[in-house]
């Protein structure tokens, strides 16, 4: 997904690569809110779309998508919580 809406999930993006925001109470806040979207297989799902990114894997919302989950996972392991998911 591009960055260029500045919701939750970009937000997590850039803050967790910094490691002063990493400790910080809402950052974490953020973290709980996005990890209780995951599904069984810790995958994660578009909430909503661009319509002008129509037809790209990550601009569908029925399934979760690659693209989406990739990044989630990035910014679970610059925070240091990648464990949470083994």
């Amino acid at each position: 997904m591009p960055f260029v809406w500045y919701d939750i999930f970009h937000v997590l993006d850039v803050l967790s690569q910094f490691d002063y925001a990493k400790k910080d109470a809402c950052f974490l806040e953020m973290i709980d809110v996005i990890l209780e979207k995951k599904d069984a297989n810790y995958r994660f799902k578009s909430e909503s779309v661009w319509m002008k990114w129509k037809g790209w894997e990550f601009c569908q919302k029925r399934e979760p998508s690659r693209w989406v989950t990739f990044v989630i996972l990035r910014i679970l392991k610059r925070a240091g919580m990648f464990e949470i998911i083994r």
